[in-house]
């Protein structure tokens, strides 16, 4: 089979971008069947887009958060597509083009996978779904650099008098013996404290230094710290496997399921108010998803396997 050319694949991803940005009705699901079934090449450049969702996970969220709100988006995107996925040599482009990839982390996970390392010091460090971190440890202190994703760190005690650092895109926290959770968000770094306290500094506004205790979370940019919040230990039960939510926007569950499978999973506005609680298994969403439809409102529908959305029913 001829591979597709620049036309075809530009077919395709405009078919995905469309549909990225909402759900398809059934006029466009049959109309996109239909382009598919009209040549094989069509056929290989939607594999490819599809290959390109099971590596990534899905677009990046910066731009999956406009919701491709305008002419413009719409062409960044698939201008995004088309580097990533005109070539067979994939890994390579993801590395070249986008942070997604950071196939040249110390430690890294892929989307769904979760793992537990040990450093020299005794430090322990779990790595959450789709994360990637260095570490520097030069004799002046013990440095993590989160790329991307979220760690818990429990901090070793034969560090000595080293200072522990985990850095950001944002700025730095400061462990000050103790169990905590940093996220790296798409413009700013959530911070949760377990045990213990940290320091937060914010990369541009060095004097702006906030201290959290255990039970305390805050997010911050490289200018501000902001509110603290309230931090439970249900809140890292991701570490065990779990998502634990007690009268949550059904919303954010979506989102919080999303992180651990690979494409795209989203809800519309109408499903995305309804309340949930329970405990749920990050590694069988799909069950997750059928129990939640069970028990809600709603219908889970399945485009293709790395394509799933939610919406309210009745």
């Amino acid at each position: 089979m001829a591979a597709p050319d620049r036309k075809t694949f530009e077919a395709a991803a405009s078919w995905y971008v469309q549909f990225q940005s909402q759900s398809p009705t059934p006029a466009e699901r049959h109309a996109w069947q239909q382009w598919l079934n009209g040549d094989p090449s069509h056929q290989a450049a939607w594999n490819q887009m599809e290959q390109l969702q099971r590596s990534l996970g899905a677009l990046p969220q910066d731009l999956t958060r406009r919701a491709l709100s305008t002419t413009h988006q719409r062409r960044q995107v698939l201008k995004w597509m088309m580097v990533l996925g005109s070539t067979g040599y994939l890994g390579w482009n993801v590395q070249q083009h986008t942070s997604l990839g950071n196939v040249w982390a110390d430690y890294r996970t892929s989307v769904g996978e979760r793992r537990r390392i040990e450093l020299a010091d005794g430090t322990r460090i779990d790595l959450n779904t789709h994360t990637a971190i260095d570490v520097v440890f030069d004799g002046r202190q013990r440095l993590i650099r989160l790329r991307e994703g979220e760690v818990l760190i429990h901090t070793g005690k034969w560090g000595g008098q080293m200072p522990f650092y985990v850095e950001t895109r944002e700025g730095r926290v400061q462990a000050l013996g103790t169990r905590f959770t940093v996220r790296q968000l798409a413009d700013s770094t959530r911070v949760g404290v377990l045990e213990d306290r940290v320091t937060v500094t914010p990369g541009d506004q060095p004097d702006h230094v906030r201290q959290l205790s255990a039970g305390e979370s805050a997010d911050f940019d490289r200018q501000n710290v902001g509110a603290n919040h309230v931090y439970r230990g249900a809140q890292a039960a991701w570490v065990d496997g779990q998502l634990i939510v007690l009268d949550a926007r059904l919303g954010d569950v979506i989102d919080d399921l999303a992180r651990y499978r690979p494409g795209v999973l989203r809800c519309d506005l109408a499903s995305a108010r309804l309340r949930v609680s329970g405990t749920f298994r990050l590694d069988s969403t799909d069950a997750v998803l059928a129990n939640l439809q069970a028990t809600l409102p709603i219908q889970v529908n399945y485009f293709t396997r790395y394509w799933v959305s939610v919406k309210r029913i009745g």
